[in-house]
């Protein structure tokens, strides 16, 4: 069962919609919301939509605007970005295969997790500023060991090199700490994420009884 409660009623609601329209029949929630709402373990307010095809942004732009009163804040081949009733919207092609297909529960549409990670892998391997993936990885620890989810990165993006997330994941140097965090049952502590992060590492085939919560 989805934890709606991770997510905005009003939000929930525009995601429901989006995703009946037969335009974007193609896209599936992902990121940071999508985890969300299967862990349950903080509060999350955007809508990344990913698709494994091509899109027509000048198109879907002008349907979200004219239809939901999209405000554009920037738009290139197959990515558009921007916002509807302050809702921050992104809708983008991923060009990589499923790993498993999207689950879909309550007309809400997804990625599913074992996809999640593998993506969440390659954010933090790409760009390791972003404290929530950090967070969101150190989550997944009690669903996946992390020998299992470098085999999902590897499988997600073939040839790809399983060193940089390895690595990325105990890389605490750029992260930007000053992100707002709003967690569900529980207090947030970096120190206790960032022992989780290092013990994935060093017992790679453990799953976490517990979430990293203080």
């Amino acid at each position: 069962m989805l934890h709606t409660e991770t997510v905005a009623r009003s939000t929930l609601e525009l995601l429901k919609m989006l995703e009946s329209e037969s335009v974007m029949s193609n896209f599936n929630l992902a990121g940071g919301t999508s985890l969300a709402l299967y862990l349950g373990h903080r509060i999350s307010v955007d809508l990344v939509l990913f698709t494994p095809e091509s899109f027509d942004a000048g198109k879907l732009e002008i349907f979200l605007r004219d239809k939901y009163g999209f405000c554009t804040d920037f738009m290139e081949k197959n990515t558009l970005k921007g916002t509807i009733d302050g809702v921050k919207i992104d809708c983008i092609t991923h060009s990589y295969s499923y790993l498993e297909k999207p689950y879909t529960e309550s007309d809400i549409r997804l990625y599913s997790m074992e996809d999640i990670v593998a993506m969440k892998l390659s954010a933090v391997a790409d760009n390791g500023s972003r404290l929530k993936d950090f967070i969101d990885i150190a989550f997944l620890s009690t669903r996946f060991p992390f020998n299992l989810m470098l085999r999902l990165y590897e499988r997600k993006f073939p040839g790809s090199n399983l060193i940089r997330p390895f690595k990325a994941i105990t890389y605490f140097e750029d992260i930007d700490f000053e992100e707002d965090i709003v967690m569900l049952n529980g207090k947030y502590d970096w120190k206790l994420i960032e022992r989780r992060l290092i013990d994935m590492t060093q017992i790679q085939n453990k799953v976490f009884e517990s979430f990293p919560l203080s």
